[in-house]
């Protein structure tokens, strides 16, 4: 069962995915993060680095649709996300069945120089695709860069992904992963 606190974390993440705002998210929300993602990673709508990332996000939506989609409307409301979650966030194994597969997919497109590291500049944009101010992403990457050496590796990347969704330390840096929590 889902905490308070994750609940707060898992809602927050349904509205980024919410990309039309209207309090559902779609197969066309997909298409919208899409390309707001292509705009500020400046790749060209159907390049190599667009279809890649579009094709991860349209893999999440179906593995998400099919635990999340109780009432079959092509649809997932904040209720039936949260439900979803509460049952792929069960354990380490359902985490890495379901989720983890996710950050495989996109961790090499937002890598722009390809050296398995986030730096600051593709970190900020990693950030603003989330819909943050782009003002706050250097504070957010100095809490999450664990070690000081100037960069979010794979590894470090993957453990913040992985604490956003199962800490419940309200002070692990994390938690900033996908903006300040609400």
């Amino acid at each position: 069962m889902l905490t308070e606190f994750q609940k707060k974390k898992i809602s927050q993440l349904f509205h980024f995915f919410d990309a039309d705002g209207n309090n559902t998210v779609e197969a066309e929300d997909m298409d919208i993060i899409v390309e707001n993602f292509a705009k500020i990673f400046n790749w060209e709508m159907g390049d190599e680095n667009s279809k890649n990332f579009g094709s991860a996000f349209k893999k999440y939506w179906r593995k998400l649709m099919m635990v999340s989609d109780i009432n079959n409307d092509d649809k997932i409301s904040l209720a039936e996300f949260l439900q979803a979650y509460e049952r792929t966030l069960v354990n380490d194994s359902t985490y890495e069945q379901f989720v983890k597969p996710f950050l495989d997919n996109i961790f090499p497109l937002i890598d722009i120089n390809k050296d398995d590291k986030l730096q600051l500049n593709e970190f900020t944009k990693l950030y603003q695709g989330f819909r943050n101010p782009v003002e706050n992403a250097q504070m957010v990457f100095n809490l999450l860069d664990n070690n000081g050496d100037g960069v979010l590796s794979r590894e470090e990347v993957y453990q913040h992904f992985y604490d956003f969704h199962f800490s419940q330390d309200a002070a692990k840096p994390a938690n900033a992963f996908f903006g300040a929590i609400k």
